[in-house]
């Protein structure tokens, strides 16, 4: 009877110990997705890296992939996206697709951000800002094709073509998934 009790009360223990874990890694992502939110990039990149990967999967790596986005990293952020389109959720597979495309079109990739977009319509078809942004990367893409380098500089975007892709860019700025509530003191299922 007595072994029995403590067998119980060990494994009451062990699963509250890990449990403590699991809390402290949440509570880590909380605080990145509220940093990221505040535009506090580098301290967001620090508090994912603080959590546990196993505890949060492709989540945790996508919300990586965004920061490092947001930094200017577009290789590391290009690994990650790629990373977090693996195990296979077509949902988080289309942002990551999308965002990416935001990315490399802010890099002036413009047939990669069209792949990107059209890989991201491929997983959900109704997604308007996908085809749009699609739209606008294909324009881009074969405007750059047919002009001279130094008419594909800021000059063209003055001439009444600069509204789209400033919507482009500012969609790129609040981000698909936007993580955590910044203006919320407690945390939200969606902040995660």
């Amino acid at each position: 009877m007595r072994a029995v009790l403590r067998l119980s009360i060990e494994a009451a223990a062990i699963a509250l110990l890990s449990s403590c874990g699991l809390a402290r890694d949440y509570a880590t992502v909380i605080r990145g997705n509220r940093l990221h939110a505040r535009g506090r990039y580098q301290e967001a990149a620090a508090a994912y890296l603080a959590a546990r990967k196993g505890a949060f999967g492709s989540i945790l790596v996508y919300d990586l992939a965004n920061v490092y986005a947001r930094l200017g990293e577009f290789a590391a952020a290009a690994e990650l996206y790629a990373e977090a389109r693996k195990p296979g959720d077509r949902i988080l597979s289309r942002d990551a697709f999308y965002n990416e495309g935001l990315a490399l079109y802010e890099k002036g990739r413009y047939e990669e951000a069209y792949r990107a977009f059209r890989a991201a319509l491929a997983l959900d078809p109704r997604d308007a800002a996908a085809r749009r942004n699609l739209e606008i990367a294909y324009r881009d893409w074969k405007k750059s094709a047919l002009s001279p380098p130094e008419s594909a500089s800021g000059a063209a975007r003055s001439q009444g073509g600069g509204d789209e892709e400033l919507r482009l860019l500012r969609r790129l700025e609040t981000g698909r998934l936007r993580p955590g509530g910044a203006d919320s003191a407690s945390p939200r299922p969606d902040d995660y």
